[in-house]
């Protein structure tokens, strides 16, 4: 068995499929099985279970999986910590849930090319908790986060602390009157939110628990464009940071209240494997999206509180002491 054949490997459970796997390695796909087989015969236990629709790991084949992902891994990131310091090159997988991606996607691309132009940034949306199964797998190298606990495989660093609020179309019926709303009346109106499994989902249950309530949204979608669509045809009110519907806001479309007793704070986390060193790319983009997210929220470009206490120095220097925006004093729910 040699490292090849634990990237074939890799490449077949990823793409669920021999033909697949075969596409996109370039490699025929009798000569994939061929080495399956003989990693099969290597270990003495079946590693792959065919079927109709592609094949799955079988119990020993997820444990190798999990040992070869963390090997490619080191071995890809094995030339540059040999190196040491240099011209970052290569390319970065980066995950990020939509409403990060609307505010850091661009700017993050845009000051890479003209920083660090032999690096190429491939980010990848969706929901919190599907970027952080992709951070655990090693589908990303690096991932910006939601509410995430810690754990043991996982290094996260705290960068900010943003509010939820309340939105609706502007003029819709059953509007809260002037500019907050406690979050007793907010459940009571018809909500447009994400399931059960998604983070925001939890902070907003985790809250409606202490004031003895419970969160029955009139309807649940796992997309934050399409909750900001159902919400601007007047179909339900919405629960998204300020800054995801800042610009329909000052646009007209929506109208925004703040959520009151208790106030739903989110925390925002970037992350990346603790068990794989990061190459230089990633540590550079890494830091470079940690010092554009604090120039926004310094600049009032994005509504949230700094994490002073968190100094990251990845790659490059970190301006510290951001001045900290005001929250009012009052109850707060953060996970």
């Amino acid at each position: 068995m040699d490292l090849r054949q634990l990237q074939y490997f890799v490449a077949i459970v990823e793409a669920g499929s021999f033909t697949k796997a075969s596409e996109s390695l370039h490699v025929a796909q009798p000569a994939l099985s061929q080495h399956l087989r003989a990693m099969e015969a290597d270990f003495g236990v079946e590693l792959l279970v065919r079927h109709p629709r592609g094949v799955w790991p079988t119990d020993a084949g997820a444990r190798l999986l999990e040992h070869a992902r963390e090997i490619d891994l080191r071995f890809a990131g094995l030339k540059d910590h040999v190196r040491g310091p240099q011209t970052p090159s290569g390319e970065v997988r980066f995950g990020m849930p939509g409403t990060i991606s609307e505010q850091l996607g661009v700017p993050l691309i845009e000051a890479a090319q003209k920083l660090f132009p032999d690096v190429r940034i491939r980010i990848s949306e969706a929901m919190s908790g599907y970027v952080l199964g992709w951070l655990r797998q090693g589908t990303v190298d690096l991932a910006m986060l939601y509410n995430v606990a810690d754990e043991k495989n996982l290094r996260l660093h705290h960068a900010l602390t943003e509010e939820i609020h309340l939105f609706g179309q502007s003029g819709m019926a059953k509007s809260p009157s002037g500019d907050a709303v406690t979050l007793q009346s907010a459940l009571r109106l018809p909500l447009v939110l994400p399931g059960r499994t998604h983070g925001l989902r939890e902070l907003i249950e985790v809250a409606a628990s202490t004031i003895g309530r419970s969160v029955s949204p009139a309807i649940e979608i796992d997309s934050y464009r399409h909750i900001k669509q159902l919400a601007a045809r007047g179909l339900a009110f919405g629960m998204l940071p300020e800054t995801a519907v800042r610009q329909e806001v000052g646009n007209g479309i929506f109208q925004a209240w703040r959520i009151s007793r208790p106030v739903l704070m989110r925390r925002i986390f970037l992350g990346y494997q603790a068990r794989a060193p990061l190459s230089n790319a990633s540590r550079a983009i890494g830091q470079l999206s940690w010092n554009i997210l604090k120039g926004l929220v310094d600049s009032g470009g994005w509504t949230a509180v700094w994490n002073n206490r968190e100094i990251l120095n990845l790659y490059m220097p970190v301006v510290v002491n951001s001045p900290r925006l005001a929250i009012p004093a009052e109850k707060t729910i953060t996970l």
